[in-house]
C-alpha cells in the first residue's frame, strides 16, 4: 500500500479500509471552525485511552477485537490489539489497486487492479453480502475536466478478479450500500447522489440535496444520510428517492459518517470531536473530544476508535 491511505471505513463480513483523500487533496492544516457544534468540551471523556506513536493516522476499521488503522503518508496498515483471522481490504489510491491483507498474518493475499485511466483515483469503498464497490474519481492533478474520462463505480466479488464498471458523470468521492441499492456521492459537476441497482449495475436515480455534497454518506434504514460542506445533513428516503429533510449541525468538514444503533455519528476535525446526531429529533445529542483533527472512526463493543491525524494518536472512547 502506498501513501495517502485514508478515508471512509465500512465493517461488514470483512474489514474494509479505503485509501485517499477527497480527490487529489491532502488533509487541510489545523484551523478553527466558523460554526462549532454545540456542547464541545476540552478534554477526553472519562475512561478514554489514547494509543500514541502513529504517523498521520486516518482510516479505522474494527472487527472481533482488532482495530486496523491506516497511516496517511507512510502508507502503512497498523493492527492494534489483534485477535481475529479475517481479510482487510485496503485501497491503494495512487496505484489504483484493491489489496487483500490476511489480518492474522499481515500478508498481502490478493491485488486487484482497478484503474483504467491515470486520471482516476479510488477514494471510497463499501460492500454488501457478496460484493465490494469502489468509487474511482477524478484527481485534481488532472483539472481539465472537459477532456478527462467520466468517473466510475467498480464492483467485484472478493473471490474473483472479474470487475463490473459503471460510468458516472462528476467527481465521485463516496459510496455506501443499503436499501437494495448502491449509493454514490459526486462532489462536483454535478454535486449529486446516484442510486445504482447492484444487480444490473445501472443508474436508477440522481438526487440533488440542494447543498454542496462533501462525499461522506451513510445508510440507516430506511434513509440515506448525506454530509454537505455547508454544515447540513441531508436525509433521503430510499423508498421514494426523495429528500425528506435537511438538518444544520454546525461543523462544515466531515470526513466520516457512521450509523450505530438508531443514531448517526460524525467526525468533525475542525472541532476535534466526534458527535452523535439523533435522526428522531434532528439534533446533535452528544459530543466526545477525540484528539487533534479526528478523521475516520469505527465502533467496537462499547467504544469508538478514532484516528487523530495531527497528533498521531488513536483514541478509544467509551460511549456508554
Amino acid at each position: 500500500m502506498r501513501a495517502r491511505a485514508r478515508a471512509w471505513l465500512v465493517v461488514t463480513a470483512t474489514v474494509l479500509l479505503v485509501g485517499c483523500t477527497a480527490p487529489g487533496a491532502s488533509p487541510p492544516r489545523a484551523q478553527t471552525s466558523a460554526t462549532t457544534i454545540a456542547g464541545v468540551g476540552s478534554a477526553l471523556p472519562a475512561g478514554s485511552q489514547r494509543i500514541v506513536g502513529l504517523t498521520q493516522p486516518f482510516g479505522v476499521a474494527t472487527e472481533k477485537g482488532d482495530a486496523w488503522v491506516t497511516e496517511y503518508q507512510a502508507g502503512n496498515l497498523v493492527r492494534i490489539d489483534a485477535s481475529s483471522n479475517r481479510i482487510a481490504w485496503v485501497v491503494d489510491d495512487l496505484g489504483g489497486t484493491v489489496i487483500g491483507v490476511d489480518t492474522e498474518t499481515g500478508r498481502v493475499v490478493k491485488k486487484i487492479p482497478l484503474r483504467a485511466d491515470a486520471a482516476l483515483r479510488p477514494n471510497a469503498i463499501a460492500s454488501d453480502a457478496g460484493s465490494v464497490w469502489v468509487t474511482m474519481g477524478l484527481s485534481t492533478e488532472y483539472p481539465a475536466y472537459a477532456s478527462a474520462p467520466p468517473s466510475e463505480l467498480v464492483g467485484f466479488v472478493p473471490r474473483s478478479n472479474e470487475l463490473s464498471t459503471t460510468s458516472l458523470s462528476g467527481v465521485l468521492a463516496g459510496v455506501v450500500v443499503g436499501g437494495g441499492a448502491v449509493w454514490v456521492a459526486s462532489v462536483l459537476d454535478p454535486a449529486t447522489i446516484y442510486r445504482i441497482d447492484p444487480a444490473t449495475k445501472r443508474l436508477v436515480a440522481s438526487i440533488e440535496t440542494g447543498h454542496p455534497v462533501s462525499g461522506a454518506i451513510v445508510y440507516l434504514n430506511p434513509d440515506l444520510w448525506v454530509a454537505n460542506r455547508d454544515g447540513y445533513l441531508t436525509r433521503i428516503d430510499s423508498r421514494t428517492n426523495q429528500v425528506v429533510g435537511n438538518f444544520e449541525v454546525g461543523s462544515p468538514e466531515w470526513p466520516a459518517l457512521v450509523a450505530e444503533g438508531n443514531a448517526i455519528w460524525i467526525s468533525a476535525p475542525l472541532d476535534n470531536i466526534v458527535a452523535r446526531f439523533d435522526p428522531g429529533t434532528g439534533t446533535v445529542t452528544r459530543t466526545l473530544r477525540a484528539g487533534t483533527r479526528p478523521q475516520g472512526f469505527a465502533f467496537l463493543g462499547s467504544n469508538i476508535w478514532v484516528a487523530n491525524y495531527l497528533d498521531g494518536t488513536v483514541a478509544k472512547l467509551p460511549i456508554n
